[in-house]
């Protein structure tokens, strides 16, 4: 227990700094510059246990979009978008569970789920949280299939990464076993 505690502290910090201190400040895509922003903290959101409490769960999304809120200069936007996938995320956990349920033990990872649940899951939430990001960033409809081609590269980028580090944190976890 407190070890899970103390990994998901570690977690948390680690992939905000990753996202604020690296992911930000790299420029991708050329002549396509801005499209391809992977937004990794939110594995943090995906990896949360199972089993927490929906409030803590809420307050904890909120402070994830909140803290890179604060130092990326983005007025709310990745509170909002991580708020909107902290309450849809139990119950697409729900639609999503096998027949008997997760075990509240289960690690929501690659590991834990199977490689194709989880990508099924990351995926959506993945596409959920950029859509409801960049529709707050534009604030409008009139350049649909920009904003959709927007959501679709960076939650490519996003994916491409989250499965990166999915794949070379198991394989430490192996090599130290």
């Amino acid at each position: 227990m407190i070890g899970d505690i103390v990994l998901n502290f570690f977690r948390f910090f680690l992939l905000i700094f990753i996202q604020v201190l690296v992911l930000n400040q790299i420029e991708l895509g050329g002549a396509i510059n801005g499209y391809l922003n992977p937004y990794l903290y939110i594995l943090f959101i995906l990896m949360l246990p199972v089993n927490i409490n929906k409030s803590l769960l809420l307050f904890i999304c909120f402070l994830t979009g909140l803290s890179v809120d604060l130092f990326s200069g983005t007025s709310g936007m990745h509170a909002s978008a991580c708020l909107f996938i902290g309450l849809i995320r139990p119950s697409f956990l729900n639609l999503i569970a096998p027949r008997e349920g997760y075990e509240t033990t289960l690690r929501l990872n690659m590991q834990g789920m199977g490689a194709s649940t989880f990508l099924v899951y990351a995926s959506v939430l993945v596409l959920i949280h950029h859509l409801i990001l960049f529709l707050i960033e534009s604030f409008s409809f009139l350049n649909f299939f920009d904003l959709l081609l927007h959501v679709l590269t960076c939650s490519i980028t996003t994916l491409i990464l989250i499965v990166l580090s999915q794949i070379l944190t198991q394989k430490n976890r192996e090599a130290i076993s």
